[in-house]
C-alpha cells in the first residue's frame, strides 16, 4: 500500500513535470519569445567575453539608416570607429521539422527540411548582410548568431558556414 502510494504520488510529480515542459514549449512557440531568448543569451555571451565600452545594443551601423542590429562590437580603425554586426536568429520551426524528420528517419523529409533551413538560413544571412554591413563604416562581413547548439551543429555540419561565409559575408556563431 505505501509502494502504491509512492508510485501515484511520483506519477503525480511526472505528469506536473509534463506540463511544465508543455507550458515551456508554448512560451517559446512565440517568434518574439525566441528572439528575445536569442537576443538575451547573445548578450549575456558579449557582456562575458568584452567590456561594456566595447560593444553597443540596437546600434545603426550605417549613417543614417533606419535599421539597427542588436548588437555591434566598436573595432578602432583610423578614421574613429568601425562597428561589427552581430543579429541573433532562431529558426526553431525549421529546425523542429528537421529534428522531427530525422527521428521519424524519413530520409525524403530530412532532406527536404535541410534545403528549407539551408533557404532560411540564407534568406537570414543576405537580410544582416544588406541591412547592417557597410564598408567603410562596419567590418567587410557580419555574425549571425544562432542560439541553440543542436543547430549550430546542423549548420556546421551541413557546410552551411563556408556557403554563407562566401555567398553573404556571413559568419556563423
Amino acid at each position: 500500500s505505501g509502494q502504491l502510494e509512492q508510485v501515484y504520488k511520483g506519477l503525480g510529480e511526472m505528469q506536473n513535470l509534463a506540463n511544465d515542459v508543455g507550458g515551456l514549449k508554448k512560451v517559446l512557440s512565440g517568434v518574439k519569445t525566441r528572439g528575445n531568448l536569442g537576443e538575451y543569451q547573445l548578450g549575456a555571451i558579449l557582456t562575458e567575453i568584452l567590456a561594456p565600452e566595447q560593444y553597443e545594443t540596437n546600434v545603426a551601423t550605417i549613417p543614417n539608416s533606419s535599421e539597427r542590429v542588436e548588437f555591434a562590437v566598436k573595432l578602432p580603425h583610423e578614421d574613429g570607429t568601425v562597428w561589427l554586426p552581430i543579429d541573433s536568429k532562431f529558426p526553431a520551426e525549421t529546425y523542429s521539422q528537421l529534428k522531427d524528420a530525422q527521428e521519424n528517419g524519413d530520409k525524403k523529409a530530412v532532406e527536404l527540411a535541410y534545403k528549407n533551413l539551408e533557404t532560411v538560413l540564407k534568406a537570414e544571412a543576405k537580410d544582416i548582410r544588406n541591412k547592417y554591413v557597410s564598408v567603410p563604416y562596419t567590418t567587410n562581413f557580419g555574425i549571425l548568431f544562432l542560439p541553440a547548439e543542436g543547430l549550430y551543429a546542423e549548420v556546421v555540419g551541413r557546410g552551411m558556414v563556408e556557403i554563407l561565409q562566401r555567398e553573404y559575408q556571413i559568419n556563423i556563431a
